[in-house]
């Protein structure tokens, strides 16, 4: 006897597959940046002209690889990673033109990785596209000034708290110009996030603005923030 565990909703068409994928190694993969919490779409087609095939999204490195897995008209959720319950899907009103991309919801670090899109017709299976997918934290970064026993100056503190990748921080004037800056320091380790905080003196005879900018080299992502400091005189 088997079982299965369904999705209610199901899309009723018949349409021939034509099998035009191949093996992995014989894929460019395609890669994608979003960010935590996003919706993201992970694109895959196929050439149609028949009975509609199994379609199977998996993603490397899980024991439970399948993050959605679409046969008979309907999502199976027996053989789904217990992590993407809920969250993933296609677009199943474009599933006719051939569109099997994956859309992913509320996205979490963690679901940053490679995957796979491939079918499934008379046993033989076929792969389509492999994706690249790059999710990235990135809170807005605070600037602050704080207490500290070097004499003159002005101490400024700039945190970037839960970013993924692990960024770095500098600090720049109004000109743009980078100021010197004390090395940062990185909070516990976490497999989600890293805060990273970072300090700087800064000499400001004349009522001044600095940056503290936060940059993602993995993905090419960058924050800004700012403080107004008024002159030393002022302090």
């Amino acid at each position: 006897l088997k079982l299965c565990w369904q999705q209610c909703s199901c899309v009723n068409f018949t349409m021939l597959f034509s099998p035009a994928g191949s093996a992995s190694a014989d894929i460019v993969p395609q890669t994608i940046t979003a960010h935590v919490t996003e919706t993201v779409v992970l694109p895959c087609r196929i050439t149609v002209d028949g009975e509609f095939p199994t379609v199977e999204w998996s993603k490397e490195g899980l024991k439970e690889n399948i993050t959605l897995l679409y046969r008979d008209g309907c999502e199976t959720f027996g053989m789904k990673n217990p992590a993407f319950h809920y969250r993933t899907n296609l677009l199943l009103n474009k599933l006719k033109d051939g569109n099997i991309s994956q859309i992913i919801y509320n996205l979490r670090v963690s679901d940053g990785g490679r995957y796979h899109c491939r079918t499934r017709r008379e046993k033989q299976w076929q792969v389509h596209a492999v994706i690249i997918l790059k999710v990235g934290a990135m809170p807005e970064p605070k600037l602050t000034v704080v207490p500290s026993s070097a004499g003159g100056g002005v101490t400024l503190e700039c945190k970037a708290e839960c970013w993924f990748p692990e960024p770095d921080i500098t600090f720049h004037d109004d000109e743009g110009n980078e100021i010197t800056a004390e090395k940062p320091t990185r909070g516990p380790n976490s497999t989600e996030c890293f805060t990273v905080t970072r300090r700087a003196v800064v000499q400001t005879p004349i009522n001044s603005r600095v940056t503290c900018r936060v940059h993602q080299r993995k993905l090419n992502q960058t924050k800004k923030t700012e403080i107004y400091i008024p002159g030393i005189s002022d302090y």
